[in-house]
C-alpha cells in the first residue's frame, strides 16, 4: 500500500514547474483519449469504444467565447505479430468555434452615413480530422505490461473572419488577443496572404503526431504512462510563411484499489504548443455502488497552472460512461469572469462483439 501511494505522489508533483496556462485542450481529457496520444487507440478492454466531449469557454469574461466539439472511435482490430500483441486503429473529429456576439463584426466600406455595417458577429474556428493507428507490444505472455508506440496523422484548417479588439479572449488582463493581430496582418496582405484586404481566411495544414505509452496492469492497479508529440515536421501553414508549432504531451495516471469498493485515481496531464504550457493535475475517486448492475461512482477535483479549479463527476453503467467538468477560475482573469471558467459534458460508450457458440450437434440413438 505504501508503494502505491508513493507512486501516486510521483505522479502528481511528476513534471511541477513554472508553467503559463493557454486553454487549448479539454480539461476532462480522459474523455478524449486519441488527442492526447495517438497510443491509445484500441488501449482498452472491449470490441470497440465511442467517446464524444462539449465544452464551452470564455463566455463570461469575453465577446468571443469558444464551443469545443470531439468526438472519436478506436478498436483493436487485428492481432498482431505474437499472440499476446494486437493492432488499435483510431478516427476523430474535433471542431472549436469562437463565436463573437453581435456587434463585434464588420465588413465592408462605410456607408453614405459614413459608417461600417455591423455584422452577425465575429468568430474564428478550427477543423481537425485524425486517423490513428498504434501497436501494443506485449512484454509478457498475460499481458500485465505493455509498451505502445502510435501514430496520427492530421488535417486541419483554422479560419478567421473580420475580428476586432473586442474579441479578445482577455481583454482587460493581458491585453489585446494576439490573434486580432495576426489576422490583421494576414487579411492586409502581411505574411504571404495576398495584397487584398479579405474578411475570411482560411489557413490550412497537415501534421504527424507520435506518441508511445507504457501500461503495467496488476490484480488490483493500472499505471499509464505516456508522451506524444505534435507538429513532428513542423508543416507549412498553407498561404503564409508560418509553420504550425511542435507540441508535446506528457500524461499519467494510476488507479489503484483501496478496496473492494472504493479506487483512487491520481494523474496528471502536461501538454506545450510553442511557447505556451500546461500542467492539469487530478485526482478521482471511484465508487462501486452495485457491482451486479456494474454502477461506478466518480468524483474528482484538478487543477491547471494553479489558475483553474476544475470540479470532475461522473459515472458509468454498464459499457456507458457520462462526466461532467467545470472549471472555477481562481486566477487574476475572476475579476472580470466572477470565477467561472467553462463546463465540459463527456460521454463514452464502451461495446462489446460477442462470436455466437457453435455447439456440435447432438445425435440421439433411436433405440434408447
Amino acid at each position: 500500500m505504501h508503494l502505491r501511494i508513493l507512486k501516486a505522489w510521483c505522479l502528481m508533483i511528476f513534471a511541477v514547474g513554472s508553467l503559463s496556462a493557454q486553454d487549448i485542450h479539454f480539461s476532462y481529457y480522459q474523455f478524449n483519449p486519441l488527442n492526447v496520444n495517438p497510443a491509445f487507440s484500441g488501449a482498452f478492454y472491449g470490441s470497440y469504444r465511442i467517446s464524444g466531449i462539449y465544452s464551452d469557454k470564455f463566455a463570461s469574461v469575453t465577446n468571443h467565447n469558444y464551443q469545443t466539439l470531439g468526438l472519436s472511435v478506436d478498436a483493436p482490430i487485428i492481432r498482431g505479430l505474437r499472440a499476446q500483441d494486437w493492432v488499435g486503429l483510431g478516427f476523430e473529429l474535433d471542431g472549436i468555434l469562437g463565436l463573437g456576439r453581435a456587434g463585434t463584426y464588420h465588413s465592408g466600406e462605410p456607408g453614405p452615413d459614413g459608417l461600417i455595417p455591423e455584422g452577425k458577429g465575429a468568430f474564428q474556428n478550427w477543423a481537425f480530422t485524425r486517423i490513428s493507428a498504434a501497436y501494443h507490444y506485449s512484454l509478457d505472455k498475460k499481458q500485465s505490461n505493455i509498451l505502445t508506440l502510435g501514430g496520427q496523422y492530421s488535417i486541419a484548417s483554422r479560419t478567421f473572419n473580420e475580428l476586432s479588439a473586442g474579441d479578445t479572449r482577455q481583454g482587460l488582463i493581458v491585453g489585446v488577443d494576439p490573434d486580432v493581430d495576426r489576422f490583421n496582418m494576414l487579411r492586409s496582405g502581411g505574411g504571404g496572404g495576398g495584397t487584398n484586404v479579405q474578411d475570411r481566411i482560411s489557413l490550412p495544414f497537415k501534421d504527424w503526431t507520435i506518441g508511445a505509452m507504457f501500461n503495467a496492469r496488476g490484480k488490483d492497479s493500472d499505471l499509464k504512462i505516456g508522451v506524444a508529440v505534435e507538429g513532428l515536421f513542423r508543416p507549412q501553414i498553407r498561404s503564409t510563411t508560418e509553420r504550425k508549432f511542435r507540441g508535446l504531451n506528457i500524461h499519467g495516471a494510476y488507479d489503484m484499489k483501496i478496496n473492494k469498493k472504493v479506487s483512487l485515481v491520481p494523474g496528471f496531464y502536461y501538454y506545450s504548443l510553442g511557447d505556451y504550457n500546461a500542467l492539469n493535475y487530478n485526482g478521482h475517486v471511484k465508487y462501486l455502488a452495485d457491482e451486479e448492475k456494474g454502477i461506478i461512482l466518480d468524483a474528482g477535483l484538478g487543477f491547471r497552472n494553479f489558475r483553474q479549479a476544475i470540479i470532475m463527476i461522473g459515472g458509468e453503467y454498464k459499457e456507458y460512461k457520462v462526466g461532467l467538468a467545470y472549471d472555477l477560475d481562481i486566477s487574476d482573469l475572476s475579476v472580470q469572469s466572477g470565477g467561472i471558467g467553462g463546463f465540459e459534458l463527456c460521454f463514452q460508450y464502451m461495446g462489446k462483439i460477442y462470436k455466437k457458440p457453435k455447439p456440435k450437434p447432438v445425435i440421439f440413438c433411436p433405440t434408447l
